[in-house]
């Protein structure tokens, strides 16, 4: 006769008491790790939306000509990563406006007419403009030597360089000199102002110093056309280039609005605010040295229709700029300063130039055949060359940056990884540096991810999305170290963990100045 056997492997473990009580605390742990989990995501979500990087685009304040504002919406692209815009066309007829957005957060309402923005390089429209002027006078020559008007330059490299070939950005200078240069690395990192420790004799002394390569082509420089401003200054008599501007150009022209800030007291205190990609303000540009090429000049898309029209009829001082004198590039030929190049229409030319500043984008289109120009001011650094040419062309322009949106994802995703590891390795963790270390380059992506995120398309919601992980992993190693049992260092390793630790710190603060 078969009787029940006893044996500890013939009974159930699910239904030992002893295994209930062991399982219970294995639940409430998890049930513990997962709400800790829910709260980071949650909170992680509202931080983003809340104070992460902005989604801009152009609001549904409109000021001006309803049609050319309807006619700017209308363009793919929806306006992302822009804030403002003030435009202008100008025509036989006269001149358009049309203001779009909240270009002041402070003081809401569209832009109008008069309104001031930073200009940038086409600022090097007026110093071309007063070197055809200054030729005109016989002040200067094409072929003069740099020296022969600035010559504290006599006998250096720079000193040899022709005026015309600053004007052409031929002359085989570099792009900037080496106070600017330098100070350029700071304000990549440090958000701020490039050009504030180059005034004009500092430019100069940049310039006796400055390497000249002459096969070097055709390179965009604003040390260049900076000396080339100096120059004429000089070769005029007059104090400096901001007495020249006014004097030759604005002045006479009536362009009151238009003016240059060599130091942060002489930049206009109704100036909208610029903005970077992801909405965090961005500095103010000035400093004496920089000035002819655009560093802080502030003007109204008012006062850029007077230019734009004067340049058109040939009233403009020192019209003769517009004229090619060389080559610039495959298809392009540049005069003193403007640049010709084929029309998106592909039928006839454009003269154009564009800027740009710390938070603000501009161009200037003109067709000179049939009489018309295009303005686009913008308060952000999202390119506004798209917005000028298709109003320009008739025709939209796509202004979809596949690129830059793609990285934006990758940085995303980056992010969203290393956040994950880190509550991972929270979950699992052994000793608290190498979690510490985790949570670093997690704080390293986040801080990458609020600089170089998709923020064209998206908002803070997927910065607060990718902060969650890195919440949770946080919490999570909290509440292990506060209950005991975790040692600072691990038993194996230690002398990895310490210079991931320093090397993904030195990271974060770095990109932190991205800001």
């Amino acid at each position: 006769m078969n009787t029940p056997s006893t044996s500890p492997v013939d009974i159930d473990p699910t239904t030992s008491p002893h295994h209930a009580e062991a399982a219970t605390p294995r639940r409430r742990r998890t049930g513990a790790v997962l709400a800790v989990i829910g709260a980071a995501a949650v909170i992680g979500l509202g931080i983003g939306a809340a104070i992460g990087p902005q989604h801009q685009t152009v609001g549904a304040a409109t000021a001006g000509d309803e049609a050319l504002a309807d006619r700017v919406r209308a363009l793919p692209g929806s306006l992302d990563g822009f804030r403002s815009l003030s435009v202008a066309e100008v025509g036989p007829d006269g001149v358009v406006f049309a203001g779009l957005g909240d270009a002041d957060p402070a003081h809401p309402g569209a832009p109008q007419p008069d309104t001031v923005f930073e200009l940038g390089s086409i600022t090097k429209t007026f110093t071309g403009a007063l070197f055809a002027d200054a030729i005109e006078r016989g002040e200067v020559e094409p072929d003069d030597r740099l020296a022969q008007h600035l010559p504290e330059l006599d006998g250096t490299p720079a000193g040899d360089v022709t005026l015309a070939s600053l004007a052409q950005h031929s002359s085989g200078l570099p792009g900037l000199g080496a106070t600017a240069g330098d100070a350029a690395a700071g304000n990549i990192i440090f958000n701020e102002n490039a050009y504030a420790t180059t005034t004009t004799d500092q430019l100069v002394a940049d310039a006796a110093a400055a390497p000249v390569d002459p096969d070097q082509g055709a390179v965009y420089s604003n040390f260049a056309v900076s000396l080339l401003g100096t120059a004429l200054a000089e070769a005029a008599g007059a104090d400096d280039y901001a007495a020249l501007l006014a004097e030759r150009l604005t002045g006479p022209l009536g362009m009151d609005r238009t003016t240059v800030a060599a130091t942060a007291d002489e930049v206009p205190d109704d100036a909208v605010p610029g903005f970077l990609l992801n909405g965090t303000p961005a500095p103010r540009w000035w400093g004496s040295g920089y000035l002819p090429a655009g560093a802080s000049t502030f003007t109204t898309a008012e006062d850029l229709a007077i230019w734009a029209q004067a340049n058109l009829d040939g009233t403009a001082p020192g019209a003769a700029a517009l004229e090619p004198t060389a080559p610039m590039g495959e298809t392009a030929e540049i005069g003193w300063a403007w640049i010709t190049s084929p029309s998106f229409d592909g039928e006839g030319t454009q003269v154009w130039h564009n800027g740009g500043t710390a938070g603000f984008r501009t161009i200037l289109v003109l067709d000179r055949e049939a009489q018309t120009a295009v303005i686009v001011l913008s308060n952000t650094v999202a390119p506004a060359d798209f917005v000028a040419m298709s109003l320009a062309a008739g025709t939209p322009v796509d202004a979809t940056d596949d690129v830059s949106l793609t990285i934006g994802w990758v940085v995303f995703g980056l992010a969203l990884l290393l956040g994950a590891i880190a509550l991972f390795r929270a979950l699992r963790a052994r000793a608290l540096l190498p979690s510490i270390s985790d949570l670093v380059w997690a704080t390293f992506a986040l801080l990458l991810l609020w600089r170089h995120g998709p923020w064209f398309t998206v908002g803070g919601w997927v910065w607060g999305l990718a902060l969650a992980p890195a919440l949770a992993a946080l919490a999570v190693l909290v509440i292990r170290a506060a209950r005991g049992g975790l040692p600072f260092l691990p038993r194996r390793r230690a002398w990895f963990w310490w210079p991931m630790t320093v090397i993904g710190a030195g990271l974060a603060v770095g990109v932190t100045f991205l800001w």
